[in-house]
């Protein structure tokens, strides 16, 4: 996720370029992951409730649901992320209009997560979903992480007009690591059965 403006003196006027750059490629790529995961946990937690015949617990519900605003979470970072990776940046005004656009959909979503993060809490989980549950807050928690620090990337870029990339890695790999524990939450769901 870079967006360079650097700025070129001629005698007469001063001009702005933007170097082209790969932006958001693999936090865009984690985000999609972190949906899929999401609903693989929603997935497995039916299965596992149809294989015994006896439909869904209140819990299991409960979880599918706060999984499901969770997506709507992932879906609202990719629609930004598709946004600000069209976006052409020529000019100072344009690179703080995006940069501030991107930033206030962050903090949206950073307030978003921390309502989901707060209903996961509020499940009454039972004894035997103690540990997926555990992990699910984990990377519930990881990936607010990540957003609040795409939000402190965005708020530098407006500050100095530059993208630094290692702000942007940073905050791309708490989402590398939301989505790794998505993937131990599941296999936690699977194993508890």
């Amino acid at each position: 996720m870079t967006q360079d403006i650097t700025i070129s003196h001629d005698s007469d006027s001063e001009e702005m370029v933007t170097e082209p750059k790969p932006r958001f490629g693999r936090a865009f790529l984690t985000v999609i992951s972190t949906l899929m995961f999401g609903m693989l946990i929603g997935a497995i937690f039916m299965a596992t409730s149809y294989e015994k015949g006896d439909g869904l617990s209140v819990y299991e519900r409960q979880a599918i649901e706060v999984v499901t605003m969770q997506n709507g979470i992932t879906d609202g970072w990719n629609e930004m992320v598709d946004t600000f990776n069209v976006a052409s940046v020529t000019s100072e005004n344009e690179h703080v209009i995006l940069y501030t656009t991107s930033q206030q959909a962050a903090r949206a979503l950073i307030s978003d997560s921390q309502a989901v993060i707060n209903r996961w809490r509020a499940i009454d989980v039972p004894e035997e979903h103690a540990v997926s549950h555990g992990i699910g807050l984990d990377a519930l928690q990881t990936t607010q992480d990540g957003l609040i620090l795409f939000d402190v990337f965005f708020q530098d870029a407006i500050d100095t007009l530059v993208a630094d990339q290692i702000r942007s890695d940073e905050a791309s790999d708490k989402l590398v690591h939301a989505q790794e524990l998505w993937l131990q939450a599941a296999e936690a769901a699977a194993n508890e059965g």
